[in-house]
């Protein structure tokens, strides 16, 4: 990844100080404590160098709302905590922070990324504010917060729990679908647990509460009250449903099973359901330890049972734990695998086999992108079985989200390591380049490795709070292994009768802009776009929200990832390469539902993005860039509202 450069332009007087500032320290908060070992040939300015790339790493982080750089040397300043005790050998160390906690002094570097805090530095943003009071902790309590902005701007179609608008990391925790109920949980650290969501049409959602939540848990020296981190839900050999996770903190390690673990050293565990509506869970059942060399999350994928009928897990890392140890890592994320004959029970034994799958690049259309992640996977998937394999269900696709949303389709069996099909474009690449971010997938078998049959992605949308629940996509494979998605067909049923409008369009000799209709805010759109010779000279597509958004096919430039082809460009906010590259049609999807707007282009490139309608009756759609060869056609719908009619704990 390329380095970013930091620039700081805080008011003398504003509220908050972004930084980097030395002589202060956040107390708390931590998600994140990397322990690093800068020479000291970089010693300078107290190791301002090194505090730098402690907040480009916050940057990075979707989660990270603030940031504490500690040089070597410089232990814990004026008071020394309990918590920062458990902490006390971590030395050089840069601490990402899910909220903006109080100041202290100390010789430590602190700051704020952009997301943390408003234009003016005067208010922290929903997303980085503080969790809410200790009501909102209670197990069954209600933590409600309206989605803000006015009505017309709010969700109708995607689900919104009212949770994902206090702040915190929103996370696709787990997804499942189980005798023929779709689950979705959703990370809700304000409210210390998952919201819960489940649908039987993936159109229209009900709330079932937090019933996966933090509890105290004690285990082999482990001390934890902190909430379930990012995890998985999975059905086991005796057909219950499972949620497994690591406490995303503890106090202390597990100790009892090595001397030598640290605080962040807590097992993989899961809790199974006690009932039918997946509402109520067990104690936790332990898998297996896990040690590191620094705190994460260890995000893990869904375990499941391969063809040679045993259990297989993975989780997330960096790919430095036996070379450099230190961020950034070269050798980029990795995926660790295990195996054992059962999930859990008498005969589960797990054992660590040999990393499933390593890499730093990405890429775009056809533009590769070296060294784009140089730390650890984040919210990896794993799913295979998918329709319109070429292999017959044997194609497998990894997901994370460092360095962008990001996929690769490849090869992977019964604990050998995953070949990425680096060769084929459209095989590796975004599976959104907005908002949407941090997806799983569920849909038909609760296997969704190695039993063909549907595969649903659903994801995390708004970026921080107000967050919503993505509109489902269904995935797919081409006949050379791209990656397909388009909206689930049961969405359909949202669409008003006798609302529909089509027309029909066909070159002219200039580009002219043509209204279409009044459009509503929640509304649903199909343009489809062909042209002949050269390339358009001007972008063309349509705007929704009377005018608030464009989306946009621009041939014009020669952008790397498609090189002589096109690009899908949405509002100015998200861009992607128009595929297959150097096509000339279009077929653009898309809903609109208040603020949110997410589009899907060929099924290939797809992007959700945020821009408020200016008015209740600002919602009209129009064509624009149609002349010259560009033909087609345009049809759009008024849309029902499907979910959030009331309060959503």
């Amino acid at each position: 990844m390329v380095a970013m450069v930091v620039i700081y332009a805080t008011s003398i007087d504003a509220k908050y100080d972004v930084g980097p500032t030395f002589g202060k320290d956040y107390a708390g908060a931590d998600y994140n404590v990397t322990s690093w070992n800068t020479p000291s040939s970089k010693s300078a300015n107290n190791y301002k160098e090194s505090a730098i790339q402690c907040a480009n790493y916050c940057s990075e982080d979707a989660k990270c709302c603030s940031w504490t750089y500690c040089p070597p040397g410089t232990g814990f300043g004026v008071e020394v905590t309990q918590s920062d005790a458990n902490h006390e050998d971590l030395g050089e160390r840069c601490c990402l922070k899910s909220n903006v906690p109080a100041e202290r002094d100390a010789q430590h570097w602190t700051g704020l990324p952009e997301r943390a805090t408003t234009e003016d530095h005067e208010n922290v943003t929903k997303q980085c504010q503080a969790p809410p009071p200790d009501s909102c902790k209670e197990v069954g309590g209600k933590c409600n917060e309206p989605y803000p902005g006015p009505e017309y701007t709010h969700p109708k179609l995607h689900q919104s729990p009212d949770c994902l608008h206090i702040g915190g990391w929103h996370d696709m925790a787990g997804a499942l679908t189980f005798k023929g109920v779709h689950h979705a949980f959703q990370g809700c650290p304000a409210s210390q647990g998952w919201s819960h969501s489940t649908s039987t049409d993936l159109v229209h959602w009900k709330d079932m509460g937090r019933g996966v939540h933090s509890i105290h848990e004690t285990y082999q020296g482990m001390d934890s009250d902190n909430s379930p981190c990012s995890g998985f839900v999975t059905v086991d050999d005796d057909g219950i449903p499972c949620a497994g996770f690591r406490q995303c903190g503890s106090g202390k390690g597990t100790t009892g099973l090595n001397p030598a673990a640290k605080g962040w050293d807590v097992p993989m565990e899961i809790r199974c359901a006690k009932n039918p509506t997946l509402t109520n869970w067990s104690d936790p059942i332990w898998l297996y330890p896990v040690y590191y060399y620094r705190a994460l999350p260890y995000d893990p994928v869904r375990p499941w049972k391969d063809f040679d009928g045993l259990w297989y897990s993975a989780w997330s890392t960096d790919g430095c734990n036996s070379t450099t140890k230190k961020v950034p890592c070269a050798a980029g994320g990795q995926l660790e695998l295990l195996v054992s004959p059962a999930l859990h029970g008498e005969r589960a034994e797990w054992r660590q086999l040999s990393p499933m799958f390593t890499t730093n690049v990405t890429k775009s259309g056809m533009e590769e992108k070296p060294g784009a992640i140089t730390r650890e996977f984040v919210t990896s998937g794993y799913f295979g079985g998918l329709a319109g394999d070429p292999d017959g269900g044997k194609t497998r696709v990894v997901t994370q989200n460092n360095g962008g949303p990001t996929f690769w389709v490849g090869k992977q069996a019964n604990g050998s390591k995953f070949e990425a099909y680096w060769d084929k474009v459209g095989a590796v690449g975004h599976y959104d380049y907005g908002s949407l971010t941090m997806a799983r997938t569920l849909g038909s078998d609760p296997n969704q490795v190695s039993i063909n049959g549907r595969r649903v992605l659903i994801g995390w949308i708004g970026g921080g709070a107000p967050a919503s629940q993505s509109l489902a996509r269904d995935l797919s494979l081409s006949s050379s292994y791209e990656l397909l998605q388009q909206f689930v067909p049961e969405l359909q049923l949202l669409r008003k009768s006798g609302s529909q409008i089509s027309q029909v369009f066909t070159g002219s000799d200039e580009p002219v802009k043509i209204p279409h209709s009044a459009g509503s805010l929640q509304a649903e759109i199909i343009a489809k776009f062909t042209w002949s010779g050269a390339n358009p000279s001007s972008s063309f597509g349509f705007s929704v929200l009377n005018g608030t958004q464009d989306i946009s096919i621009d041939c014009a430039g020669n952008d790397p990832s498609a090189p002589g082809g096109c690009v899908v460009n949405v509002a100015g906010k998200a861009t992607g390469p128009l595929m297959p590259i150097g096509t000339k049609s279009a077929s653009i999807h898309c809903y609109v539902d208040g603020e949110i707007v997410e589009t899907i282009v060929n099924n290939r490139t797809a992007m959700v993005t945020y821009s408020a309608p200016k008015s209740v009756d600002g919602t009209a759609i129009s064509l624009f860039g149609v002349g010259g060869t560009i033909t087609g056609s345009i049809s759009s719908w008024a849309l029902n509202q499907a979910n959030n009619f009331g309060v959503q704990p």
